[in-house]
């Protein structure tokens, strides 16, 4: 199955949608719930003004029958005011004419409200002895009113009372708040892009320059960046990237001696093989001295190559270590009775100084074995009567010491007895020793080589 890859898009192109959209999300829930709020006001205001309205209908509907007409036609003054207007009257025929007031009592620039709010009362045929509150735009206005039926006795002539309140100004007025909201969110959303522009310039920027130093740490060039930030996040990387070169730097330069080195340590056996070998070919050396040569730089090269492919094993960056619990003692007592026999033919005896109780650990059992066996191989090629190994544990710390009584370790050597085909005096190819190194390090441990009263002293502590 094809992989589709997503398409990518900017940081800044990405902060600048999210900063866009929480913006239009907060302003879209205040812009609804203010809308909310103001038609909740509107609505409850004007159900109480109404109401207080409908009062008065009760109570002069209450009255006798001898009530004079005028009691009942509505003193303007009396009527309640509210918080959004006041209530003013009208009253109509069942056929939608005007009662009152008529044309006389109707100042000019009022009356066409008036005659506009009957006449859309009459276009929509609005049902006038409904009690509830109702709701009507006429000529681009808005109105909120109730009708009740005028009793005979008061008025004859199936006529009604409507009670209106003009909404249209604080409508306007809650309309331009939206505008102002509006603007307000579109100068947000100017403000905002000019923002996420100005910082997403300051985190793209230094990101491209890490990116082209790591291009370049790609390419081979591991000289360190000299650049500075000020973000403490921007500044740990490029800090990591530094030390990442000057590692990657020092590990190239190492793979270089690396390999100068083996071609020599190689070309060496190979090189006498090769002249014992025409030699015999030509007649001009003796063929089993030859034959002897040819074994022992035979059996050198294949040790060389042995240590060489286990050195790599070990530098691995995937490692197949397996660890288990092993009792150190048994490790290193079985690491020199492997070697025994080669320690006798140079009368040499092992002194074993380990502690009574078990000394476990979790390791890599053969891996620390092959560390053991080549401190004890080294130890044999410079002791000169007795090799002591011991263990012991000490409040949580394991310490190994591995000494020999020879003539212990050159001082100019000291400093690179573990260096890889470093070799001191007498020693072979420089390997081992950097081997077990390596395999103490994986272990978490620490090795220190040194000359004690009686010879080479090396000491191994987890």
């Amino acid at each position: 199955m094809s992989k589709i890859s997503r398409r990518k898009i900017s940081i800044r192109t990405r902060i600048l949608v999210m900063v866009l959209s929480l913006i239009a999300v907060i302003f879209l829930v205040i812009f609804t719930v203010f809308n909310l709020l103001v038609r909740e006001y509107i609505k409850g205001s004007i159900n109480e003004q109404l109401k207080d309205v409908m009062q008065i209908v009760r109570y002069n509907e209450k009255g006798s029958q001898t009530t004079q007409r005028r009691v009942f036609i509505p003193d303007m003054r009396r009527l309640p005011r509210g918080p959004v207007g006041k209530a003013e009257t009208i009253i109509v025929s069942e056929n939608y004419e005007l009662v009152f007031p008529d044309l006389n009592m109707i100042i000019i620039q009022h009356y066409d409200e008036i005659f506009e709010l009957v006449k859309q009362l009459k276009t929509e045929q609005v049902e006038l002895q409904s009690t509830e509150i109702m709701r009507l735009k006429a000529s681009g206005r808005e109105y909120f009113f109730v009708s009740v039926q005028i009793p005979e006795y008061l008025l004859p002539g199936n006529l009604f009372l409507i009670y209106f309140i003009d909404m249209t100004a604080i409508t306007s007025f809650a309309e331009r708040i939206n505008v102002v909201l509006l603007a307000v969110m579109g100068i947000a959303g100017i403000l905002a892009v000019v923002l996420v522009v100005f910082l997403s310039g300051k985190i793209a920027e230094p990101v491209r320059e890490l990116t082209r130093f790591a291009v370049r740490i790609g390419e081979g060039d591991f000289s360190r960046s000299a650049l500075k930030y000020g973000d403490i996040e921007l500044a740990e990387l490029a800090e990591s990237m530094n030390k990442a070169a000057a590692q990657l730097d020092a590990y190239d330069k190492e793979q270089k001696t690396f390999f100068q080195n083996v071609s020599h340590e190689l070309r060496t056996p190979l090189q006498s093989i090769r002249c014992n070998a025409e030699g015999i070919e030509h007649g001009i050396l003796d063929q089993n001295q030859s034959s002897r040569v040819i074994i022992s730089e035979s059996d050198r090269l294949s040790e060389l190559v042995e240590d060489l492919l286990y050195l790599s094993r070990i530098d691995s960056i995937t490692p197949d270590s397996q660890f288990i619990e092993c009792d150190l003692r048994e490790l290193l007592s079985n690491s020199a009775e492997r070697q025994s026999s080669l320690a006798a033919k140079r009368d040499l005896q092992f002194v074993f100084d380990f502690d009574d109780q078990p000394v476990n650990m979790n390791c890599d059992e053969k891996r620390l074995s092959r560390a053991f066996s080549n401190l004890i191989s080294n130890a044999i090629r410079y002791a000169k009567r007795t090799i002591t190994l011991s263990c012991r544990r000490e409040n949580g710390v394991i310490t190994i010491f591995v000494l020999d009584d020879g003539e212990g370790i050159a001082e100019e050597d000291l400093p690179h007895i573990f260096d890889r085909f470093y070799k001191g005096h007498g020693g072979k190819h420089g390997i081992g020793l950097s081997i077990v190194k390596s395999v103490i390090e994986q272990h978490n441990g620490k090795i220190e080589a040194r000359n004690s009263a009686g010879g080479a002293a090396f000491k191994i502590t987890f």
